[in-house]
């Protein structure tokens, strides 16, 4: 058991205080570390989420011992104080033990029936390159505005920031960053000319409107996108389509969208959350976009928005909500806290939201369906599900994305047929 250590330097028992939060109550990762002190949340930052992304490697580096099994057989009051953490977070704070340096994660960094899903769905040479893939820190992308483009904004950062910066070789409008700099104190951020967003949400967003620009990225199986071969070029002139992002959220997809579109057209973002659409409206109003429209909906009702738009859409896309395997990297205390009942859940949802909003798309239009995962039950299976109870709709490109250098996603694109 972790002992509380009345003379711990003040980061440590920061930390202590914020480990035991992440396992006494639902709050996820991003939250606890935005609610940290300012004094201490660089070093929290520094700290937690490797310990989170690959424990067992960084504990064997660090010379910490850790119990067979562990952390994975612990019950989650055994993990608020569970002791290696504590003796990696000492070792990372003090200088010790640097994460970046520490060598590349395993299979035991993950939960075992995690493991056996991976490996039943891909094979065990699959699972061991996406333990790999998903024990390390996600690089920094950022989506860039059409008018400014990537070229101009990389040119303008490299001379500033201390890190490598480089144009995405994935999305024809972002930006790569090796790790993390303060972007969102620059006169770029200032001017709205870019959204932090990762390269395969941005790759989403153009398969979402034009599928075969970015198919040659896809793989039959989740793993590390293949070199692109060429870069990705947009039409010259945008459609002036209306297009409905279902599962909108706080709009990342929504303004990538809206801004492909160069203004184009109108843009719909659902969603049941108020508070994430007044967001997207704060976003939209920083970035200039004006083609962009909320639609609250009401969560089980929202049956009764899509028949006053039947058929009308040329594009809708389906991000749905999803277990989240793909994006570990940034969310990795998901591994340490995602139940059965939820994983059996997923697809039920997924299932449904396809079927409902496919109404929304016109003859000839598109559907896309998008999740942030590689499980077989959340991809694959969805989509013969719904081919087989949709023949009005024909099978596009389709696959998967990463995870690395990008987080991992799966993209399928079905056309109305006319």
């Amino acid at each position: 058991m972790l002992k509380k250590n009345p003379a711990s330097p003040p980061k440590l028992a920061a930390f202590e205080a914020l480990w035991k939060e992440l396992f006494s109550s639902p709050i996820h990762l991003d939250s606890a570390l935005s609610k940290a002190s300012r004094l201490h949340k660089s070093a929290l930052a520094q700290a937690v989420p490797p310990i989170l992304l690959r424990p067992t490697s960084l504990a064997e580096a660090a010379g910490v011992g850790v119990a067979p099994g562990e952390p994975w057989t612990l019950a989650p009051e055994a993990l608020q104080d569970w002791a290696p953490a504590r003796s990696m977070a000492a070792r990372i704070l003090d200088g010790a033990l640097e994460p970046r340096r520490v060598p590349r994660s395993s299979l035991s960094d993950f939960p075992v029936p995690m493991i056996e899903d991976w490996t039943r769905d891909w094979g065990p040479k699959v699972a061991e390159v996406l333990a790999e893939n998903l024990g390390v820190e996600p690089p920094l992308s950022v989506r860039v505005k059409q008018e400014v483009g990537a070229e101009a904004l990389k040119k303008d950062w490299s001379p500033q920031l201390p890190v490598k910066v480089s144009v995405s070789d994935l999305s024809p409008v972002g930006v790569r960053l090796a790790s993390y700099a303060p972007i969102l104190n620059s006169e770029a951020s200032e001017r709205g000319d870019f959204e932090i967003q990762d390269e395969g949400s941005q790759v989403m967003a153009v398969f979402a409107l034009w599928p075969e620009k970015v198919a040659h990225l896809l793989s039959p199986v989740p793993g590390p996108v293949k070199s692109a071969g060429k870069a990705v070029q947009l039409p010259e002139s945008a459609p002036a389509w209306t297009v409905v992002d279902t599962c909108a959220g706080a709009g990342g997809k929504t303004l990538a969208l809206a801004d492909l579109l160069s203004g184009k057209g109108r843009v719909y973002a659902y969603d049941t959350s108020p508070r994430k659409l007044q967001a997207l409206r704060r976003r939209g109003k920083r970035a200039g976009v004006n083609n962009i429209q909320a639609v609250a909906l009401t969560e089980g009702k929202e049956s009764e928005t899509v028949k006053r738009f039947r058929r009308r859409a040329q594009a809708v896309l389906v991000d749905a909500p999803c277990s989240g395997w793909g994006v570990l990297r940034r969310n990795p205390d998901i591994k340490w806290r995602q139940d059965p009942e939820t994983l059996t859940r997923m697809p039920e949802i997924q299932k449904r939201l396809l079927a409902l909003y496919s109404d929304l798309v016109a003859p000839g239009g598109l559907l896309t369906f998008g999740v942030c995962t590689f499980r077989r039950a959340e991809t694959i299976d969805i989509v013969e599900a719904f081919l087989k109870e949709r023949p009005d709709f024909e099978k596009g490109p389709g696959g998967f994305l990463g995870p690395s250098p990008c987080d991992g996603f799966f993209m399928q694109s079905f056309r109305r047929k006319a």
